[in-house]
């Protein structure tokens, strides 16, 4: 599924199969998964199928973090049990190309 707010600082993807296409520059990745059981899974590629980050919780109130800082093309979310992952991308200030 697409996601409406790609455009903005933080984008929430909040379902399995939510995407996000073209070039992304991630700051970083955090999951919060209040909802956890031991054993729920987060695994998250980019457009080549390239996995960008997989994880597993531990417990209730689960959440983690991927410093990323990179370009990636495309984010889709191919497995989240719970909880919802937020992209957070770079700032881009004014000026910088």
């Amino acid at each position: 599924m697409a996601v409406t707010q790609s455009t903005t600082a933080v984008i929430k993807m909040a379902a399995q199969a939510d995407a996000v296409t073209g070039i992304i520059d991630v700051n970083f990745l955090y999951w919060h998964s209040p909802g956890a059981n031991v054993g729920d899974t987060l695994l998250v590629k980019d457009a080549a199928g390239n996995t960008i980050w997989a994880d597993n919780a531990d417990g209730a109130n689960y959440k983690s973090y991927c410093p990323l800082k990179n370009k990636v093309n495309g984010i889709t979310v191919t497995t989240m049990t719970s909880g919802t992952l937020y992209v957070y991308k770079e700032a881009e200030l004014p000026g910088q190309y």
